[in-house]
Parts: C-alpha cells; structure tokens; sequence
C-alpha cells in the first residue's frame, strides 16, 4: 500500500493495546491549527518577489525583487475572477518569461508575501507573488556545486538560463560554441538530465524547493489558460521528452505535437523548450503555493540550510546534505531522528564549529530530498551507509565522525562497511529495542507502543503526521511530546530553538514518508549489531529523556559496543544536543 492512501486505524487488539484512533486524536487536539493542505513546502525567500495592484491594475506596492524583475510600472492586464486564483506568464525587464500568482488579497492571505505588499491589502483589490530563483546567482551556484559543476560548467549552466540558445550562451560565457557544447553535456551527465528542459527543471529541485508535482494537469491547464493537451505537452518537454517520445506518451503525431509547441511558445512569450521548462516549473510550484497552507519560506536559506544534492553515480537517484563547513574543520557527520531533517539546531552548529569540526548533515534514504533506494530488495540501510561513504568520496573528506540523533542502524553499518572511513561516533539517547523498552506513557510513547504492537499502522500515522506538518502544529505536537522533560520544555523556550526543530522537522517529509515508514518498521525487531571493539563509540544519555527509562537497555549497548564510553546527564532530555550544544560538542570534539 501506498504512504497515503486511506486504511481504516483499528483499535488495538483486547489485551488492551492503544487503539490508532486515541493517539490520532491525541496529536489532533494537541496540533494547533487545522490539518496541512499536502505535504510540506519550503521555498528559498530570496526566490520570492511580490506586489499589490488596485483595480484597475495599477501597481500600489511592490517589494524591491518584484520591482527588479518586471520593472518599476509592470501593471496587471489580467486578473482572477473574486474568490480563485489565476496564473499569468509576464515578460520580465531582461526579456524573459516568468509566471505571476494573482488572487484577491483575501485569498492570498496565507502566501509569502512581503511585509510591505501584506500591510497594503487593505487597499489592494489585487496581489500577485513570483517565484523567479535564477534572477539569484547565489542559488544557480548552490544547485551547480551540488552537481559538482566546474566552474566553465556553472558559468554556461547560468548563461544558457538566459538566452535563447547555446550559441548565445556560449557567447555570453565568453566560451567557444564547442566548449559550451562539452560543458552541458558534462553538466546533463552529472545532474542525471535527459535534455536541456529537464535540467532546468533538476535547477529548481536543487535551488531548495525540493520537489513539485508536474503531474496536476487538470490544475495547471485553466490556470494558465491552456487546452489540456497543452498541459500535457508542456509537462512532458519539462521532463525533457522529444517530441517523437512526447507523441507516442499521448498517442498523438508528431506534427500535432509541433503545432502545440508553437501555440505554446506564442500564448506564453517563450522561444525555447528550457524557457517553456522554466514556464512549467515556475507554474507548478506557484499552484502549490496557491493550494497549500503547510508552507514556510526560509529568510537566509543559504545560512540556514546550505543545500547539497549529490547524484548516485552507479545506484541512481540523489543524496541531499547540508555542509556548514568550514572546509578547514574536521568532517562530522551528523544524524537526524526519524522525525527531522538535515537543518539543525544552530546554537549546535555553532558549538561543532567553534571546536574545530566541520558539520555535514546527511539525510537517509526516503527522508527530505534523498531519493529511496531504486531496487525494491536494496536494504535501507546499506544504502544510507553507501550514501554516507559517497559524501566523503564527494567532498574529499578525512575519516569522519558520527553524531548520531537517530539512525543508529546506518551508522554501525557505516562504521563496519568503511571502518578506514571512520573516525569515532556519538549516540545521543539512541533506540532501546522494545523488547526491554518498558516506558509508555505521554505522547511520544504511546506512538512507540502503537509500532511495536500494530506495525501495519506505520503507514496511516507517517501520511497523518504529514498531513499535520504546518509550523504551528508542528510545534504543538513538540510542546506535548516533551512535557516529561523539564530540561527539553525550557529548551524550547528559546524561539530559535524551537523554529530550527520544526523546520527541521517539516524537510523530513517534504518529498515521502517512505523513509520514516521503513525504519520504523525495521525497528521493531531490531537490535543493534555486535563489533568487535566498541572504544571508538560513545553515547550520551539525557537522563530526562521522555522516550526511555534511565539505564533501561544498558545491557543491549554494553553487549554490541564493548569497551564504551557512556555519559549520563540529570539534567538533559530528549533534545540533549539543543538544550546542552557546548556538551555535546565536546564529547564530539574528543572522539579518537
């Protein structure tokens, strides 16, 4: 069954089991808002450009990024009828196409809009919000380096977005033709493009919105004012088809293919299939946008998440990390929970940094932007450790520490696999099997006990959680699932702390749940592998932590890592590495 789809929740059985339905309702009362629209969506702020038009279509405010790209008088030709939204596709100052989001103010009410454009709609009858990221070289650069782009290969990438062919991009690169020709080849090779159109569309995903859906045909044709057919055609030149293949996928000849195109690229300005790429993209995530309210938009994306998108040479798919450097640190990887993502905890950062390391966050397989395995018999597991080994491959790194949140499995298949890779560990509060797991109360236990005893249900509670991943509910889940923890409820006190969790927390699932779902139900029988010699490994408790009992599963530990360390701290939680960085940073710092 598909992460999703609707399956009843049925009580647990009359050995007196919790039923699926009493924890449901338990998040439900504790989310503070209504269920999230989707999945979670996170758009780079810079990216963002909005404006306020009056009735008439006259321009009353614009933030100086909408000013920048379509002209200090763009004006607004076409509007929505009151109550919807409509997509328009508007030349920008440069010559380039790129698409508005336009509703009443009051519709618009949950978009992205800047403070400005927000405070005048009162006055608007009109908003509209764009989503142009290449106009910011620093986002081009961040989805190159990903890549592992040359320079000459990021320089023709950024010119070919904005001109009408190769030929003038290479003239604007200040290239021979024949070199800019070797260096899209390289760079189609590397990103896993098909064409030019497809790697527009692989820039967007690596710029930071992650994934969208090309798929909502029926949403994108009015929108745009297309025919169906012209969706379709639109969608499939994004995914980088020819028109050979786009006419065999709808059963149509070639030669009607060609007259869409040309009605495509006259009915929306643009003379080229990346720029009708960018069109399709650009359209997608605004309808996104226009239907969600599980969005959140990252002011300084950059220092926040410094996103990576590493491709799987040999395997297939892509890695997503995030380096907070610096280069000159020593290599740490750090290890989300089940339950979070690659952005973390800044005050930690800072702490790792300040003792020399250099952060790296990676996330596993099926969690944020890190594609699951391809073969369906591939374990999770060896894949995570084979991902962490191509990082280190990737980024020229030394042997690496380990601070490890979660993801206790990858991180002992790691250490085992490529021990000549490995430079020490950290556990922070790591998983009790639940076969000597006897805590069970509050929120985050009861979920434990509804895995361990009905792991058929892992899939409805991962789609459920989901589906109540905005901010606010977010963070009203965290508040009751600590409430134990005195040390973790002070934690969150400190807003930062708490905005870096939920963040975090909603780029778990911003593509799948398919990553949460398979460690989840590999937990419920695990324990974790045996070595030979485990002085390299320490873990550190938080005597506070609401998910176990102190010393409960000590014997476990002891048995598979002989020889190592622990450290035990009264007055730290479940959230040890926010409330306690400096700690955690030094334990980390001393690993040999």
């Amino acid at each position: 069954m598909q992460p999703g789809k609707k399956r009843t929740l049925a009580a647990g059985p009359a050995t007196g089991e919790p039923g699926a339905e009493s924890l449901l309702a338990s998040i439900a009362r504790v989310s503070e808002d209504a269920p999230a629209a989707g999945a979670p969506l996170s758009l780079p702020a810079q990216a963002l450009a909005s404006a306020a038009f009056s009735g008439s279509g006259r321009l009353l405010v614009a933030d100086p990024a909408f000013v920048e790209t379509f002209g200090p008088d763009p004006g607004l030709e076409a509007a929505p009828a009151l109550g919807a939204y409509r997509l328009v596709a508007k030349v920008c100052k440069d010559g380039s196409v790129a698409v508005l989001l336009i509703a009443a103010p009051l519709v618009a009410r949950s978009w992205p809009l800047s403070p400005a454009v927000a405070a005048a709609a009162d006055e608007a009858q009109w908003v509209a919000l764009a989503y142009h990221p290449f106009a910011h070289p620093s986002l081009i650069r961040r989805a190159c380096e990903g890549w592992r782009l040359t320079s000459l290969e990021t320089r023709v990438v950024s010119a070919l977005l904005g001109n009408d062919n190769l030929r003038a991009a290479a003239r604007t690169a200040g290239v021979a033709y024949e070199t800019a020709r070797e260096a899209i080849a390289a760079a189609l090779r590397k990103a896993g493009a098909r064409r030019q159109a497809d790697l527009v569309r692989r820039l967007h995903m690596a710029a930071g919105v992650g994934e969208f859906d090309l798929a909502e045909i029926g949403l994108l044709a009015p929108a745009l004012g297309l025919t169906l057919r012209q969706a379709a055609v639109c969608r499939l030149v994004a995914l980088g088809l020819t028109r050979p293949e786009i006419a065999a996928t709808l059963q149509i000849s070639e030669h009607v293919v060609k007259a869409e195109l040309k009605r495509l690229f006259e009915s929306l300005g643009v003379r080229t299939a990346g720029a009708l790429s960018e069109v399709a993209v650009q359209a997608s995530v605004l309808l996104a946008v226009a239907g969600a309210d599980n969005l959140a938009h990252a002011a300084q994306a950059d220092e926040l998440r410094p996103l990576r998108l590493l491709g799987r040479p040999e395997a297939g798919g892509r890695v997503a990390l995030s380096d907070y450097g610096p280069a000159s640190g020593a290599p740490t990887f750090l290890m989300h929970s089940a339950l979070t993502g690659s952005l973390i905890d800044r005050g930690l950062i800072k702490a790792l940094q300040r003792r020399g390391l250099r952060p790296i966050a990676i996330e596993r397989p099926g969690f944020g932007l890190t594609d699951p395995p391809q073969g369906e018999a591939e374990a999770a597991v060896a894949r995570a450790a084979a991902d962490m080994a191509l990082v280190v491959e990737a980024l020229k790194l030394k042997p690496v520490r380990l601070l490890c949140r979660g993801g206790e499995a990858a991180a002992l298949r790691f250490a085992e696999t490529y021990p000549h890779l490995f430079a020490g560990g950290v556990l922070l509060n790591p998983f009790r099997p639940y076969e000597v797991d006897t805590r069970w109360d509050g929120l985050m236990n009861m979920a434990k006990r509804m895995i361990s005893t009905q792991p058929q249900l892992i899939e409805p509670i991962a789609a459920f959680l989901v589906r109540r991943a905005s901010p606010k509910s977010m963070a009203g889940i965290l508040r009751e699932a600590v409430k134990a923890s005195p040390s973790d409820l002070a934690a969150l006190e400190d807003p930062r702390i708490l905005a870096d969790y939920v963040a975090s927390a909603r780029l778990a699932a911003l593509a799948t749940p398919w990553g949460f779902i398979q460690e989840q139900s590999a937990y419920v029988g695990w324990r974790p592998q045996a070595v030979a010699d485990g002085r390299a490994w320490t873990r550190l408790l938080g005597e506070q932590d609401v998910l176990y009992l102190p010393g409960e599963g000590d014997e476990v530990w002891d048995g598979a890592l002989p020889g190592h360390r622990v450290i035990r701290v009264p007055e730290a939680g479940r959230l040890i590495h926010a409330s306690h960085p400096e700690m955690v940073a030094e334990v980390v710092a001393g690993l040999t």
